[in-house]
């Protein structure tokens, strides 16, 4: 099973080829955008296609990392592994136990 952050980078680069508008878009910034901005060229490239990848999943009201992981990973038992633990993390990062994250979250 991937992180979460390999499950990211796969999504996005999968999103990326999916809208090459925006992989265009993205591929056309040069490094006198990124020092208006006082940032590296791969900086301010990764920040557009965070916040493109973020755009479309808040468009279509999903959640980014679940749909990450159900974009990336083909294996299905394992992208239901890889989901349980990410809430799992969710879940302990809001105090809350696994039973009582399901029951408020109806899992």
């Amino acid at each position: 099973m991937k992180t979460i952050e390999e499950y990211y980078a796969a999504a996005t680069a999968l999103f990326l080829e999916a809208h090459p508008e925006i992989k265009n878009g993205i591929a056309a910034l040069r490094q006198q955008d990124a020092d208006t901005l006082g940032m590296t060229l791969p900086a301010l490239k990764r920040m557009q296609t965070d916040r493109a990848y973020a755009a479309f999943t808040r468009e279509k009201k999903l959640d980014g990392m679940l749909f990450a992981i159900q974009l990336a990973e083909p294996d299905k038992e394992i992208a239901a592994q890889a989901i349980e633990a990410y809430l799992r993390q969710h879940a302990a990062a809001l105090g809350m136990s696994w039973e009582e994250f399901c029951i408020k979250n109806e899992l």
